[in-house]
């Protein structure tokens, strides 16, 4: 698949895994849409990518924001192409405690 053009939402990306795919997409011209709770990391892996990715601070574990993730997407690109669901777990942090949306 050619990511040129594409629409790439990634939660968890403001670090290790969810930063490196960010990066991978960018750099291959995706539009890519930078979703974690830590403004300030997003904003500094926003800072390095390739063309103009869209912030959106977001905790995956509340349904409101996740809403709001899909509902800024669709308002700045006008379409999500493909979900890199990344975010969300970590040491610590037992499937079992998630909630369900």
């Amino acid at each position: 698949m050619d990511p040129r053009g594409r629409v790439v939402i990634i939660t968890g990306a403001s670090s290790g895994i969810g930063a490196a795919t960010a990066r991978l997409f960018a750099a291959n011209g995706a539009d890519v849409v930078l979703a974690a709770r830590s403004v300030d990391a997003l904003e500094r892996v926003a800072a390095d990518l390739a063309g103009r990715p869209l912030v959106v601070p977001t905790d995956v574990a509340d349904p409101q924001q996740v809403g709001r993730l899909v509902q800024d997407t669709l308002t700045h690109y006008g379409r999500v192409d493909i979900l890199i669901n990344n975010g969300g777990g970590g040491p610590g942090r037992a499937a079992g405690n998630a909630r369900s949306c």
